[in-house]
């Protein structure tokens, strides 16, 4: 462990349902996005009990469409985590070797993805995970590392030194402990 530059973490396997959903959980991209469609619907119901020009007390078509956004600020989030979560599943079993350099995720022989950790920003430790986040070209990249796939004993410990040597840590009171 002198040198973490020579380290490599290798570990195959297959995301639980309980593991999606902590990091998740963590990150808070979903609490977030649900917090906009509501401020919007709230925003739209506002404006819809402003007088119509035609003098009518409220304008329905408003309302509706703020009664429509308050139905997906509740309902796609769990929607949009179920989706991804299939999605991931629907790939089968992945395999992953974790170095200084960055991760690189495959499923057999296939390279599926290269991630630097130039082009990720924040780490988070839950109780299951690691959760990485970050921007990989256009698209927001989110790398989840279940603990229980790492075997060995120092593995956990090693994963932690190279995400705290390359990734900033979260400060965020959200995600739990470890």
């Amino acid at each position: 462990m002198d040198d973490i530059r020579r380290t490599a973490i290798t570990y195959g396997g297959i995301l639980t349902r309980e593991e999606f959903d902590e990091a998740f959980a963590a990150t808070g991209w979903f609490r977030r996005l649900r917090w906009l469609i509501v401020a919007a619907a709230a925003l739209m119901a506002a404006l819809s009990l402003k007088p119509s020009a035609d003098g009518g007390p409220v304008n329905a078509g408003l309302l509706t469409l703020a009664l429509v956004y308050g139905a997906l600020g509740l309902f796609l989030p769990p929607m949009l985590a179920g989706r991804m979560f299939r999605a991931d599943q629907a790939t089968g079993e992945k395999q992953a070797v974790i170095d200084a350099s960055g991760c690189v995720i495959s499923r057999g022989s296939e390279e599926l993805i290269r991630v630097p950790w130039r082009t990720m920003n924040r780490y988070h430790a839950t109780q299951r995970a690691y959760v990485v986040t970050g921007r990989i070209g256009w698209k927001v990249g989110l790398l989840i590392v279940p603990k229980r796939l790492l075997t060995r004993a120092d593995e956990n410990e090693l994963v932690d030194i190279l995400l705290e040597a390359a990734v900033r840590r979260s400060k965020s009171k959200r995600a739990p402990g470890r």
